[in-house]
């Protein structure tokens, strides 16, 4: 008995199956080949669009990358142009700033009246050319001139007329040094100094006789009054002595000056250090 219905479930299976492939069957040949064509068409637009979809989202992140490229560039391009702005900006205001100092540290060591150095500018100067004048073994003088009688010409003339003779002798010393290395200061008063870098006794002996010669033939006119003025100078050479430091250089011109004040005026004195130290 079971047996039988065994054998009666096996043919029933395989007549449902036999029945499904004749159904797919029955389905796959009422389809006409151009209905199939057609189908095969949808499907390859469907690919198509799905295809053009993709390339135009890539397409889009492709020109939204090339954007922001450009953008950078472009941001970059502009940031420059500014840093180069501002440099030039920078370059201009330091310019400036250099030319103000300048101003600034001529107008701190110049005189106002006669134009020539101050006894600041002196006293760093003379210091800087004693010590180059002993490491290049090079000969050094110095020049100190007073205008005789100075007191005399304010007392008479005024003190304005005292100015107007103090601009005549800086321009006379102007003049008379010829060298861009030498340097005139007025120390104080009425009282000037020449630093004659690489200057031997012999030089700056000459230099101080033309300058007292050019000032002794020089008037100067005030409110229709003639002034003659003179001027005494002492002279000190530095030839690296031993123990002679700068201001011995300036102890040994000031006694030359006593000399030729003491001795009349109106003339150049020499002092060597040896008798500037016994004095």
């Amino acid at each position: 008995m079971i047996s039988l219905f065994n054998r009666s479930t096996s043919y029933l299976f395989i007549v449902a199956i036999l029945v499904m492939i004749l159904s797919i069957i029955q389905l796959v040949v009422q389809f006409s080949s151009l209905t199939l064509l057609l189908l095969i068409m949808a499907l390859f637009m469907a690919l198509l669009v799905f295809s053009q979809e993709k390339n135009t989202k890539n397409a889009l992140a492709s020109n939204a990358t090339d954007q922001h490229v450009e953008n950078e560039v472009q941001d970059n391009d502009e940031l420059e142009s500014k840093v180069q702005e501002r440099t030039l900006e920078l370059n201009i205001a330091l310019q400036e700033l250099e030319e103000v100092n300048k101003e600034l540290e001529e107008k701190n060591t110049l005189d106002d009246l006669t134009g020539l150095y101050n006894r600041r500018f002196y006293d760093q100067k003379i210091l800087a050319e004693y010590r180059r004048s002993r490491r290049n073994l090079t000969p050094l003088s110095l020049v100190i001139l007073d205008i005789d009688h100075f007191k005399k010409v304010n007392d008479t003339y005024g003190h304005l007329a005292g100015d107007e003779c103090l601009i005549i002798v800086a321009a006379c010393i102007k003049s008379c040094l010829r060298r861009s290395a030498d340097i005139s200061c007025r120390y104080g008063g009425e009282e000037f100094c020449l630093i004659l870098p690489e200057t031997d006794s012999q030089g700056a002996l000459a230099l101080a006789e033309e300058l007292r010669e050019s000032i002794a033939s020089c008037q100067v006119s005030y409110n229709n009054t003639i002034i003659s003025l003179t001027i005494s100078c002492g002279v000190s050479t530095y030839l690296q002595q031993k123990d002679v430091q700068a201001e011995h250089l300036f102890a040994a011109a000031d006694q030359a000056l006593y000399q030729a004040k003491h001795n009349g005026r109106n003339q150049v004195r020499q002092q060597d250090f040896v008798k500037a130290s016994d004095s």
